[in-house]
């Protein structure tokens, strides 16, 4: 994939004054601020209009003069600060987060959660669910299946879907393919979520219908901005809005709960939709921002969320885990919800993004949903910047990049998507009425259905085994799953006590922090909450997770059922974001600033026969 020049960046200062208008500069920028490494400025000297002299210089160090009275804001932020402290430290209270006895609550408890309960943003990093390079290597099947499903439903013959009921595994994984690979591909897509199936849909649509180019910006900000440009919702309602008219002037007089399909066809791709006439109904609506509803006003209904005055403490204490100029720029994704780099203008973006605001009463997700959550932090900040501490800014070059490759690649290839509303254990019948059988499938990405908080492991694997293909078919083909509960719900208040003395001693060298802030016994000391909340990162989840399986009896399961774990994965870590002796400061750094634990748990299962 190829990554942008520096000369992408634009320079910060969005407010110069041409023939007494308002105007950003469009120069790129070569200088940084070196205050907080946020925001790049032009280096090279251009020209600004007068009047009376069409071409006087304009220097860097007028650009920066220009745009401080706003800069400074940030820059001086007290969170810039390596000394800023919680507000609930600072006024030695005990913090909203905190019980009775002082003791700060899981994440798994429904007070440490706010917002509407829908994952439309990924929460653990993408990835390529068929790493060639350690499983087939070029010698990749010519009709390559694949099936995915979460809670929220994905199905494909090169299928990819999340956990989190967004695209990322299907981009990254299809992006991985060797440029080589010229076989087919079905994409098959489920979510019984209406608002996810919504959204893929037009994504993806959108990527086969527009130039790369254009597809990768529209896509970045439909997928995570809370506002898009009046030019990109003009574009999707020239191109996309007309194909869901189109098909609802059709079936306007056929039952609400009929089932209704159609299939667009753009040169080797095609992209199917299989949906209730209902559903069919509400479509048009994600690309109709709702009557009435202003950016002021939207904005002040996200923010009730992103920035609830009731939330200050829960937001204090992750920006206590984060670097000082992360914390800034999270309280600006916080306000104004658009994932750009930190100094670019906003002003255009000025359009309420209607995938998001289907409804005008509430923000549609978690006030800790963070589009960093869903992409290897490792990855998007590999390349250095100018402006490095602006993580915002880096995932946003990270992912155009991403997503202009995906557009791009997926114009070169035979390649089908369909997409479906169902509940995941609905997708076997329904395949099978579509004329997909058993033994069919390279790969089956099943998300976390298998915490016992959803399916349950016996219901995953009776219901998506016989899906599998056998050895005889690839030797290669694997179920994958994630448990991202199944080790944290097995810890007793025995393992914690026993756990501690080592998980503590792991953290110190990490988080070098006087014994006397240790033993502070003032209510909500955010270096003892900070301290406490780590000492998972280093937990003995394989004990844990040996319990879970020997609980549900995973490996005699997996064989009744025709199934192995594989001693060794071959797509993914088993524990990818665990913190072991050794790790780095880095990877420490990361962990902690992030909503993982550590206990994110992958399991491949093969064929036996």
């Amino acid at each position: 994939m190829s990554e942008p020049s520096r000369e992408q960046f634009t320079c910060a200062n969005t407010e110069q004054i041409i023939d007494g208008n308002p105007t950003s500069c469009k120069q790129h920028a070569l200088k940084v601020c070196n205050g907080c490494f946020l925001v790049q400025v032009c280096f090279e000297p251009r020209r600004q209009w007068h009047l009376a002299d069409s071409y006087p210089k304009y220097c860097s160090k007028a650009c920066q003069g220009a745009h401080w009275p706003i800069h400074k804001n940030d820059c001086k932020s007290p969170l810039m600060k390596a000394t800023w402290r919680p507000q609930y430290d600072i006024e030695k209270r005990t913090p909203a987060f905190m019980d009775q006895n002082n003791t700060p609550e899981s994440s798994s408890t429904p007070s440490e959660r706010y917002g509407m309960m829908k994952y439309l943003w990924g929460n653990v990093p993408a990835i390529d669910v068929v790493k060639y390079s350690k499983n087939e290597g070029l010698n990749i099947p010519e009709e390559l299946h694949f099936l995915a499903t979460s809670w929220s439903d994905t199905e494909a013959e090169l299928t990819i879907f999340e956990a989190s009921g967004d695209i990322r595994n299907i981009i990254k994984t299809l992006v991985s393919l060797p440029d080589t690979y010229d076989g087919r591909c079905e994409v098959v897509i489920n979510d019984r979520d209406f608002d996810i199936v919504a959204r893929n849909v037009i994504l993806l649509l959108t990527a086969l219908i527009f130039d790369p180019i254009e597809a990768a910006d529209m896509m970045l900000h439909v997928w995570y901005s809370a506002f898009i440009t009046e030019s990109t919702i003009e574009s999707l309602h020239d191109r996309v809005l007309p194909l869901f008219e189109d098909v609802c002037s059709k079936i306007r007089s056929r039952p609400e709960d009929s089932i209704q399909s159609k299939t667009w066809t753009f040169g080797t791709q095609t992209l199917s939709l299989v949906l209730p006439k209902k559903s069919w109904d509400r479509l048009p609506s994600y690309l109709k921002v709702p009557d009435g509803l202003s950016k002021t006003k939207a904005q002040a209904l996200m923010m009730k969320t992103t920035l609830a005055p009731s939330r200050k403490d829960y937001i204090d204490r992750a920006f206590f885990n984060r670097p000082p100029a992360w914390r800034v720029c999270a309280k600006k994704f916080r306000t104004d919800g658009i994932l750009l780099p930190f100094g670019q203008s906003r002003k255009e973006f000025n359009v309420p993004n209607p995938t998001f605001f289907q409804n005008v009463n509430f923000w549609p997700m978690m006030d800790s949903a963070d589009p960093i959550e869903g992409w290897s932090v490792k990855e998007f900040t590999y390349v250095p910047r100018l402006a490095r501490n602006d993580i915002n800014g880096s995932l946003y070059y990270y992912l155009k990049g991403l997503i202009h490759s995906f557009c791009r690649r997926v114009k070169h290839l035979h390649i089908r998507f369909q997409f479906f509303e169902l509940n995941a254990m609905d997708l076997p019948h329904t395949m099978a009425m579509r004329g997909i059988s058993n033994h069919y499938f390279d790969r089956i990405e099943v998300s976390n259905i298998g915490d016992r908080g959803y399916l349950g492991p016996e219901k995953l694997l009776k219901t998506f085994s016989p899906l599998l293909k056998r050895k005889s078919q690839n030797p290669h083909a694997t179920i994958l799953g994630l448990f991202l509960n199944a080790a944290r719900e097995c810890l007793t208040t025995r393992d914690e006590l026993m756990f501690m003395p080592v998980e503590a001693q792991q953290v110190m060298k990490y988080m070098p922090t006087s014994r006397d802030s240790l033993t502070n016994r003032t209510p909500g000391n955010a270096d003892t909450v900070k301290f406490v909340n780590s000492l998972a990162f280093f937990r003995d989840y394989d004990t844990l997770f040996d319990r879970f399986m020997k609980e549900c009896s995973l490996e005699q399961l997996s064989e009744a059922t025709g199934l192995r774990i594989k001693k060794n994965n071959t797509l993914i870590e088993k524990w990818p974001l665990r913190l072991v002796p050794g790790s780095s400061q880095e990877d420490f750094d990361d962990i902690l600033a992030s909503n993982h634990t550590g206990s994110e748990r992958y399991v491949e299962w093969e064929s036996i026969a």
